[in-house]
């Protein structure tokens, strides 16, 4: 199934360590939205996760979510959760959500994201899980939360009602001026999630979690399928096969070039995942989600509070 990662911005309200948004103040031309979503749809895209920046700062996401939804994609966004009033708004046009959050412990998860913000992050995923059919609490690896995968995937599960979700720290993605991401943090990170897979509840599939520590050894893993099966688009409208090579342009002509990719150069979650094809895992993952979510977690409120034993019977 053919997906787009859509960038929609080049902006963002936070100034987090490992990105430079914030510097930024760009927007995806008004006037492409339309002919973009039938570009899309002509060239067999199913899934559109629209991001940025901060994909909620942008005016016009409301009306490229709802769009989306009309012209029958699979819509999903990842933000950093602190605009919950447009995330009001836009739930209902929505089928998966992932809200960033990196630490269980609320000054560590501030330090790193520049502004006193976690509360407004958890209450945000706890009000909108059960209104979108997928939501991840979505946790990118750094030096502070290597080694404590254990703590926040029980904080995600336990106190959120939400998988925890985790992203490779790969440097063609990621700015990180302030500290750095060995490959033995990464590989400790990553281990713990294979390892103890059935233990909790994860947001991505455990092949991911495995081919990430083989990435790391320099062991075989399977070839990147971007500019195949996932797509970027970036925020002036160009279609490219992923964030490291931005060079190539793909839509040129209305039928969009297939990019022949024999590239291991990175391990991008948003294009690496995808291209490990097993179907039967990737819907047991989801359903399982959807499950954990709206099944199994349905005595978490968003106050953070538990309904009475016969409100969850």
């Amino acid at each position: 199934m053919k997906s787009m990662i859509w960038n929609i911005d080049y902006f963002c309200n936070l100034r987090c360590k490992s990105c430079n948004a914030w510097q930024g103040k760009i927007f995806f031309p008004e006037e492409l939205i339309d002919k973009h979503i039938a570009d899309m749809k002509k060239n067999g895209i199913k899934v559109v996760s629209v991001t940025g920046g901060e994909p909620t700062l942008n005016k016009s996401i409301e009306s490229i979510i709802k769009k989306l939804k009309e012209n029958h994609f699979l819509t999903h966004i990842a933000t950093n959760g602190t605009n919950p009033y447009v995330l009001k708004k836009i739930a209902p046009y929505l089928d998966g959500m992932t809200i960033s959050l990196d630490s269980n412990i609320p000054e560590e998860h501030d330090e790193y994201r520049g502004l006193k913000i976690f509360d407004t992050v958890v209450k945000t995923i706890r009000e909108n899980k059960n209104k979108v059919k997928i939501l991840t609490a979505n946790a990118l690896v750094t030096n502070f939360n290597y080694f404590k995968i254990k703590d926040m995937v029980e904080h995600a599960n336990d106190e959120l009602g939400v998988p925890l979700s985790m992203c490779f720290p790969d440097q063609s993605s990621y700015y990180f001026q302030d500290f750095e991401v060995s490959n033995k943090m990464i590989r400790e990170a990553f281990s713990y999630a294979y390892e103890n897979y059935n233990k909790h509840m994860f947001g991505n599939t455990r092949s991911y979690y495995k081919e990430a520590v083989d990435y790391v050894d320099g062991n075989p893993v399977t070839p990147c399928r971007a500019g195949q099966t996932t797509y970027y688009t970036d925020y002036r409208g160009k279609v490219h096969p992923c964030f490291t090579h931005m060079e190539v342009v793909l839509n040129n002509k209305p039928k969009w070039e297939l990019y022949n990719n024999n590239c291991n150069d990175c391990f991008t979650q948003c294009f690496r995942e995808p291209s490990i094809e097993n179907p039967f895992e990737d819907a047991r993952l989801l359903s399982k989600i959807w499950w954990f979510n709206h099944v199994k977690n349905r005595g978490i409120k968003s106050d953070g509070g538990a309904r009475s034993p016969s409100a969850v019977s």
